[in-house]
């Protein structure tokens, strides 16, 4: 029973992203400025990237708290 509301959680979210992400591209079709970044976890450790200083900074954040989430999964399974 449990799974079944998790799968349905899932595909709201997915969904919500798309969404998020039309709106996010009709917005900028009016013209505008359009930032970017995102971050790439290799293992443990996150690479941050992004199309301005505050938003790479920001990324770094995501990235350390990625990494943190990472290392007290690993050490609450062992």
């Amino acid at each position: 029973m449990q799974l079944k509301y998790l799968i349905v959680v899932g595909f709201l979210l997915v969904f919500l992203g798309m969404l998020t992400i039309a709106y996010g591209l009709l917005r900028a079709a009016g013209g505008g400025r359009i930032e970017g970044g995102g971050v790439v976890v290799i293992g443990p450790f996150p690479v941050a990237f992004g199309t301005s200083e505050a938003l790479a900074k920001a990324m770094i954040v995501v990235g350390i708290v990625l990494a943190a989430l990472f290392a007290f999964l690993l050490l609450r399974a062992i």
